[in-house]
């Protein structure tokens, strides 16, 4: 759902209730003020002398007990009779007012039937002061009756007094009041206790209906419907310049994603979207990163995978044709070559330990690699890697040796790398060593230090090649004019297991000739 539409639909879900609220308020509101001011009306009219009246004739009170808004002794609908309302003429006079034709008796007059109180006889339909139904039906008008304290009117043409209305006023309510239908139309009907609660003026029942003037609702919704739209119309007019500079960081956004963001968004301004666009660069740059290292990656796996099939295939194709010669022999009944097994073993023998160098490399090569050090015997470690690779010494005529302290020598190290980098340092003097030549692995102790050194007598390595031996596919020529294949990882994987363990790793020409790689370490306590 897009921003406006979503803005929109809370606005009208938040709309609706609110609107709804209101005009329950305000009914509420206005029945309370109806309520008290009925209420106040049917006090100030029995104590202005409408008890006297209604005690003198209670089975003609009141004589007319409806009034229209307007009339005299009854304010214009929604407002309240204050105690100085002027009388009107069917009103109870005031103390001081003479008393006119229908004036109910005085306190010192004779209690005996008014004949000016019977209302005569009107028009069809209305007897006795009323108007028919039908004719009042759509009037608005309020009507006042008296009922004794059990709640029974002397008068035959009063309503049954309201049993909710009975039962809050015997609770002790001060008034109450309920609803009246009329027909086509509501009303309220609210019953008043007297304050003497005695004769048949006890209670008072005042009705009143309730007519809506045309376009009441109407006016009533209009205004806060008018609020909500102009928050409306306010909002959406706020939200265009946000929802535009959205739309604009979004094309930007897929502008730089088709360009391998390498083209920032527009950062201007201030607010949020300018700091999503400064977040979104951040991001672009560290993924152009990302993406850079992962190419570089790419391409560097695939040369190596390129040349890591070239130097297994060309010891793995060695390595067949010598079986297959071997099996020939052996099928003809004619003894094998001794050339034949020793190539062969070379050969597997060297992919073994290329296989191994690959594996180091690939753990080595991995982020968040971190070391599984434990104490670690070093003389243990060289016995087993001296071990790997004597048959293969003998099988050259290469004599195989070494030398360990006879106290315990230990290291903290990663045990499998570590054993690795030994052993391509063996690997790499035996396999560079001419025939008939000689190895040495020396582990001693230097203080609080470790030595392990491996020696030989071979041709040695050029004093301008000695700083580049160590770089990965790095080969002198005097090593691929004897051993073309080979990727030279040996000597790159054991430089980088020292430095992962804080230990040196160096090369020295000693001065009989030949090669020394020695590597140097804290040793354990």
């Amino acid at each position: 759902m897009k921003l406006r539409a979503r803005l929109a639909l809370v606005v009208f879900a938040t709309a609706v209730p609110v609107i709804a609220g209101v005009v329950l308020l305000r009914e509420r509101i206005q029945w309370a003020a109806t309520e008290q001011g009925l209420a106040d009306y049917a006090l100030d009219r029995m104590q202005g002398g409408g008890r006297e009246a209604c005690e003198a004739n209670p089975a003609a009170f009141p004589p007319r007990p409806w009034m229209r808004p307007g009339e005299r002794g009854l304010p214009p609908r929604g407002l309240p009779p204050g105690p100085n309302a002027p009388p009107g003429p069917n009103a109870p006079p005031g103390p001081n007012a003479p008393p006119g034709p229908n004036a109910p008796p005085g306190p010192n007059a004779p209690r005996e039937a008014n004949p000016a109180r019977q209302a005569p006889v009107g028009p069809a339909g209305e007897a006795r002061g009323f108007p028919s139904e039908a004719a009042l039906a759509v009037e608005v008008r309020t009507e006042l009756w008296a009922y004794d304290p059990n709640f029974v009117s002397h008068n035959p043409m009063a309503p049954t007094f309201p049993t909710a209305i009975r039962e809050a006023l015997v609770a002790g309510s001060a008034h109450a009041s309920a609803k009246w239908f009329v027909p086509s139309q509501d009303g309220i009907a609210v019953g008043v206790p007297m304050p003497w609660r005695d004769g048949p003026c006890a209670y008072v029942l005042v009705r009143r209906s309730q007519v809506e003037p045309p376009g009441a609702l109407l006016s009533m919704l209009l205004g806060p419907s008018a609020l909500l739209a102009v928050l409306f119309l306010a909002m959406m007019v706020t939200a265009g310049p946000v929802v535009e500079r959205i739309r604009r960081l979004t094309r930007e956004v897929r502008a730089s994603a088709e360009a391998r963001y390498s083209r920032p968004a527009d950062v201007s301004g201030s607010d949020e979207v300018t700091e999503l666009a400064r977040a979104f660069n951040a991001a672009a740059t560290e993924v152009r990163s990302n993406l850079e290292a992962i190419e570089s990656r790419e391409q560097a796996l695939r040369s190596f995978v390129e040349n890591t099939t070239h130097d297994v295939m060309v010891p793995l194709t060695v390595l067949q044709g010598h079986l297959t010669a071997i099996r020939r022999r052996v099928e003809t009944g004619s003894a094998v070559e001794r050339t034949t097994i020793l190539e062969a073993l070379q050969e597997a023998h060297y992919m073994g330990s290329l296989i191994q160098n690959l594996s180091a490399v690939a753990r080595l090569e991995q982020e968040g690699t971190t070391l599984a050090c434990t104490r670690v015997d070093l003389a243990a470690l060289v016995e087993r890697t001296v071990a790997r690779h004597t048959p293969i010494a003998k099988a050259r005529g290469i004599v195989l040796e070494y030398a360990v302290p006879p106290e315990p020598l230990a290291a903290r190290s990663d045990v499998t790398l570590l054993e690795q980098a030994v052993s391509n340092l063996i690997h790499n003097a035996v396999r560079y060593v001419e025939p008939g030549g000689h190895v040495a692995v020396v582990l001693a102790r230097a203080g609080t230090r470790f030595s392990l050194r491996v020696l030989d007598d071979g041709p040695g390595v050029p004093a301008e090649l000695r700083e580049r031996v160590f770089e990965r596919a790095f080969r002198a020529d005097s090593a691929r004019t004897r051993h073309p294949d080979g990727l030279g990882l040996g000597l790159s994987i054991a430089l980088d297991v020292a430095r992962r363990h804080g230990f040196e790793l160096e090369l020295r020409a000693p001065e009989a000739g030949g090669t020394e790689f020695e590597l140097r370490g804290d040793a354990c306590a």
